[in-house]
């Protein structure tokens, strides 16, 4: 091998070990923005009475209830919205964590005198999960009063579906066959596939991370390869 040679060698190996890093680098902190997205930031207030979603909704808009009533750890659902809750004891009293299938718009945590606490996360954005969430304080002990009940409110047309028909080029073929002046034909026509999605619903797909990180290695394997090998006939 001549020394030009050798040198693209050990240049095109640094560059490749350079890339992998960067990749094994940077795919968890991509995994982790595409589940942040997820996640919205509700506004909160403090509302008297006992409140239904029909009643909170925006006006122009319309929220269809889920209520959680006893409230307790387990997984609840009306058909559409499903959603599963984790009640925890604090020493400020007791709050619950949450997620769901679909996106929610607000959550009404009822409990205590005064009435209830609304999480709204539409707008900007629905959420399908959240942490920490609780009733309001009760002014005679300064701790969350109880949860009496939750409220999940969602938009009607959360339930409706979205179908994406996609279309294949249709072939037809036809074979025949003569067998004593009798005639025979044979025709195929291909099929068209249908596929029916969820609106509102988040694709599940799976992270992105195991095949970025098996990419990132293998450039930083092969270049490794290719350094060792240009400096091995360096050395010669």
């Amino acid at each position: 091998m001549n020394q030009p040679s050798r040198r693209r060698h050990a240049i095109a190996g640094l560059a490749s070990m350079v890339a992998g890093i960067a990749i094994i680098v940077a795919a968890p902190a991509g995994d982790v923005g595409a589940a942040a997205q997820q996640q919205a930031t509700p506004s909160t207030s403090i509302v008297e009475g006992n409140q239904t979603c029909a009643g909170l909704a925006p006006e122009g808009t319309s929220w269809t209830e889920l209520k959680v009533e006893p409230v307790a750890d387990g997984t609840f659902t009306d058909g559409v919205l499903t959603v599963t809750v984790e009640v925890t004891d604090t020493p400020d009293g007791p709050v619950f964590d949450w997620t769901s299938n679909i996106g929610v718009d607000a959550v009404f945590v009822k409990g205590g005198p005064i009435g209830g606490t609304l999480y709204v996360y539409d707008p900007p954005a629905e959420s399908t999960g959240d942490t920490g969430l609780h009733s309001p304080v009760n002014p005679q002990n300064g701790k969350f009063s109880g949860l009496s009940h939750i409220s999940f409110c969602y938009d009607e047309d959360q339930a409706t579906t979205s179908t994406t028909e996609e279309e294949t080029t249709t072939t037809e073929s036809t074979t025949t066959t003569t067998m004593g002046g009798s005639t025979t034909s044979t025709t195929a026509i291909s099929a068209v596939s249908t596929t029916t999605t969820p609106s509102g619903e988040l694709p599940r797909t799976g992270s992105t991370t195991g095949p970025m990180l098996a990419l990132g290695a293998a450039l930083l394997v092969g270049g490794a390869a290719l350094v060792g090998y240009a400096r091995r006939f360096l050395a010669s």
